[in-house]
């Protein structure tokens, strides 16, 4: 079986295309007695006839029709691999591995992730749930490529980037609502029954309980809440009520109602990536947040 090379297939179609030896010569930019040489040696690799020369020049035979059209899928299909070559390289094509933390996920993030991969479409993104503890510990280990989170602390060869600033709302029982005002200020907090998290794991806590003491009184924590769907939950219930970012008003819920908490520090939502040794797919993703960021997305 005669396997046809790139230039051999290149020869042909432009032969075929001209139906004149020097036309295409100069074409293919050569002399015509190497193309005559080529298209000879074809014809006898394949034993057969492709081109009818005649007083009035050349013209293709029925299988030289035949392998002139199956000679533009191969030609498309060659230029097509090293197009997807090229877009690996540069990051077009590939994976990023994502994590997030609770409600991190819900907002802005989301849109970011929607806008990037309608740009690059061939570029597979998954996502994972993971503890923000760990999400350091896998990127530096390359397990994962970026991950989402609030106040990441200073790490040995990661990054941050804010991509976010979230504004904090109060949840309330639906049935409660009306007692309170169509949005409140942190002073409206003092001497609630705050759901809270564990401050050992959680930065959101810490600027809850910041954002208390700056208002001059200390939260009340009625429970702590192992992240934001369980203290949704809990205010659901009637235990209390809770801040949370704005992320965590997309799980809209008839038990419950989203307050924005006026005067309260926005928080900070940020990307972690490598330092160095990134993947060409990361990359991608950080210069699309490079042109976003500068307005032109």
């Amino acid at each position: 079986m005669t396997v046809l090379d790139a230039r051999q297939l290149e020869c042909f179609v432009a032969v075929a295309e001209e139906l004149n030896l020097r036309r295409a010569a100069e074409r293919l930019h050569m002399s015509q007695p190497p193309l005559t040489r080529r298209i000879r040696r074809l014809e006898s690799d394949l034993q057969m006839e492709l081109f009818r020369r005649t007083a009035g020049g050349m013209q293709l035979t029925e299988p030289g029709k035949v392998l002139l059209e199956r000679a533009y899928r191969m030609i498309a299909l060659s230029h097509r691999a090293v197009e997807r070559a090229q877009q690996a390289r540069s990051g077009e094509l590939g994976r990023l591995d994502i994590a997030y933390y609770d409600s991190a996920i819900l907002d802005g993030v989301t849109a970011l992730l929607r806008d990037f991969t309608a740009q690059h479409p061939d570029v597979k993104i998954r996502l994972e749930q993971i503890f923000k503890r760990t999400q350091i510990d896998y990127i530096r280990n390359k397990i994962l490529h970026l991950a989402f989170g609030r106040n990441y602390p200073m790490e040995s060869a990661i990054e941050t980037r804010i991509v976010d600033h979230e504004e904090c709302y109060l949840t309330v029982p639906v049935g409660q609502a009306m007692n309170w005002p169509d949005q409140v200020d942190v002073d409206s907090l003092a001497n609630q029954p705050l759901i809270l998290f564990p401050q050992d794991r959680s930065e959101f806590a810490d600027h809850i309980v910041h954002m208390c003491l700056s208002a001059g009184f200390p939260p009340t924590v009625a429970v702590e809440a192992f992240d934001v769907v369980s203290a949704l939950a809990y205010v659901a219930i009637g235990m209390g009520v809770a801040v949370v970012p704005r992320s965590a008003t997309k799980t809209r819920s008839g038990d419950i109602a989203f307050i924005p908490l006026i005067g309260a520090p926005t928080i900070a939502l940020s990307c972690a990536y490598l330092s160095e040794g990134r993947t060409p797919a990361t990359d991608l993703f950080l210069q699309f947040l490079d042109v976003r960021n500068s307005g032109s997305v």
